[in-house]
């Protein structure tokens, strides 16, 4: 059964999403398709959508 995943590229605040995927594995797959690349960006976030669901506007706090 096909569960719903979102990630957030490193650096940015947007959190994007849903993804149906099997597994996180098939689903960051699905993300590599999607952005073009072969290899995702380090310190991208993949989650299931059934632990947190996506926040869109959430901005980070300045450190």
């Amino acid at each position: 059964m096909a569960k719903s995943f979102g990630y957030k590229l490193p650096g940015y605040f947007m959190e994007y999403g849903p993804i149906q995927a099997e597994s996180e594995d098939l689903a960051r797959a699905e993300i590599r398709r999607r952005l073009g690349v072969r290899r995702l960006p380090w310190g991208l976030q993949v989650w299931d959508l059934a632990n947190r669901p996506l926040a869109r506007w959430k901005v980070d706090q300045a450190s």
